[in-house]
């Protein structure tokens, strides 16, 4: 297969072949089109910029072609998503290279590069802080080899930056303080996060940050060949220093850098080092794995056999993640048990299938494995393992349905305007939404998590739905939160919600 990036920099390929154990790689390719250049301030694509990477796509179309790829993926992110007429440029490239374009969120993006980083780096046990620098925008993920509790995109870019701060060639040194400062200020919260959760080493993804490792210090024969290479903070300060009085035209001469990455070099250093000063890492590691390989093990993920595909080994899946997690496995069984239930009598209602139901069951046996990394805001951390856990036998839509289930079976919920929201098309929205409804009020049936309820019926009558609930203990705290938990069913659903319980209720 072929793995296509198209960044706000470069549009790079890669052609590999499924080896059953792994993957061999074929061939590479890359384009440096600059389809960010002067675009990223919310401008559209420019004309120029549109033709250099629908050529580079046609070329890479046909390389691919030429070694019978047998399936193509390409992805855009941030110059693509962000221009007014980023839908022009992917239409126009599909139609001359007849290569099928789809553009990603932040979130999807940050995602492709832990997976690239992860099969590519040998975690050791522990937790890493990954941080890629693209054209347009940083992505930040907190994860181990096996699950992501952090991911973050901010348009914090190397172009973006140097095209709104390092106006000047060489750039002022006031240019130079502010573009530093912006860089703090802008992911202040973000790092918080990040130091909260806390992570054990940094490892850094992209053309910038493997530049940056090559120019700012020598390197062993083996570091260059396992594609890793250490960045020592000092030594990323002081080839700053000459990186800085210096014109693009200068650094091209003086340090061999790609004239089209002599503008942005600079500014995506400082990001660079204000991020490992913030974070008080004095050393990381620069991997040549990146997006594309990303795309690669997702598509294998994703191309398993059929066997793979049952419901087995779906079931596994969840349970290794919940056993992981250390979550409270009765809990989560109780909950899934009412969720289905509530699920099945109201069909006519929610009119959804049974692959929403089996979405809706792992929903709720995951719905708090974010629990040992934060119980204050474990809603999101479980949206984060789920979305990054790699489980088996579930595509990447079905994942995504997950994940903002479980993010949202508390607290607010969902909301259009939240970025995961965004990025769902309208039919998942609404498959969250409608599932999301169901899992707040079965999470709330078992608010003391003591089983107090041991069964739920439902009757819908008219605009009018009861929930009849058969306790074996007192269910008043139950209730009370299961009352509350239900006014956005009703809301979604334009239904008046009852709750009703006591011992002669009879559930259907």
């Amino acid at each position: 297969m072929a793995a296509i990036d198209v960044g706000s920099n470069s549009i790079h390929m890669i052609i590999v072949e499924d080896r059953g154990d792994g993957y061999r790689v074929l061939d590479k390719e890359k384009e440096m089109v600059q389809l960010a250049r002067g675009s990223l301030g919310g401008e559209p694509l420019t004309a120029e910029a549109i033709f250099r990477g629908v050529a580079a796509l046609e070329k890479m179309g046909e390389i691919a072609r030429r070694w019978e790829a047998a399936d193509i993926v390409a992805v855009a992110t941030s110059a693509v998503r962000e221009a007014p007429n980023g839908r022009e440029f992917v239409e126009r490239a599909e139609a001359a290279s007849g290569i099928r374009v789809d553009i990603v969120s932040g979130e999807q993006e940050a995602d492709l590069i832990y997976r690239a980083i992860r099969s590519a780096v040998d975690f050791k046990g522990g937790t890493a802080l990954c941080i890629d620098i693209g054209g347009g925008s940083i992505e930040l993920v907190v994860g181990t080899d096996s699950e992501v509790y952090f991911a973050h995109s901010a348009p914090l870019g190397a172009i973006r930056l140097a095209e709104r701060f390092l106006r000047s060639d060489p750039p002022t040194a006031e240019q130079i303080a502010a573009c530093r400062k912006h860089v703090r200020k802008s992911l202040r919260k973000t790092l918080n996060t990040i130091a909260t959760i806390g992570f054990d080493f940094c490892i850094g993804s992209s053309g910038t940050i493997n530049a940056l490792a090559e120019l700012a210090g020598r390197q062993t024969e083996d570091a260059v060949a396992s594609g890793l290479r250490w960045l020592e903070r000092d030594e990323l300060a002081t080839l700053l220093d000459r990186l800085a009085p210096v014109s693009a035209s200068k650094r091209i001469e003086t340090f061999g850098i790609d004239p089209k990455r002599a503008e942005s070099i600079l500014s995506g250093g400082l990001a660079l080092h204000e991020l490992l000063i913030a974070v008080d890492r004095r050393r990381m590691r620069a991997c040549t794995a990146a997006l594309r390989e990303g795309i690669v093990e997702t598509w294998l993920a994703e191309s398993a056999t059929p066997r793979d595909r049952a419901g087995g080994v779906r079931q596994s899946a969840i349970a290794e993640l919940a056993d992981r997690s250390e979550c409270d496995r009765v809990h989560a069984s109780h909950v899934a048990r009412l969720a289905l239930r509530i699920f099945e009598q109201t069909r006519g209602i929610h009119k959804l299938d049974d692959d929403a139901r089996e979405l809706l069951e792992a929903a709720a046996m995951l719905h708090e494995v974010g629990m040992h990394v934060s119980f204050k805001a474990h809603h999101r951390h479980t949206y984060y393992l789920i979305r990054h856990a790699g489980l088996r036998g579930f595509t990447h839509d079905q994942v995504l349905v997950i994940a903002n289930v479980a993010r949202y079976y508390r607290k607010a919920p969902p909301d259009p305007s939240d970025e995961n929201i965004q990025e769902l098309t309208p039919d998942l929205r609404r498959t969250v939404q409608r599932l999301a409804a169901i899992l707040r009020i079965a999470a709330a049936l078992d608010r003391g998590r003591r089983q107090a309820i041991r069964d739920v019926g439902v009757d819908v009558a008219g605009r009018v739905v009861r929930f009849h609930v058969r306790p074996r203990l007192d269910p008043d705290v139950e209730l009370d939160s299961a009352r509350k938990r239900a006014r956005y069913f009703s809301e979604l659903f334009e239904r008046k919600v009852e709750l009703h319980g006591g011992p002669d209720v009879r559930v259907d």
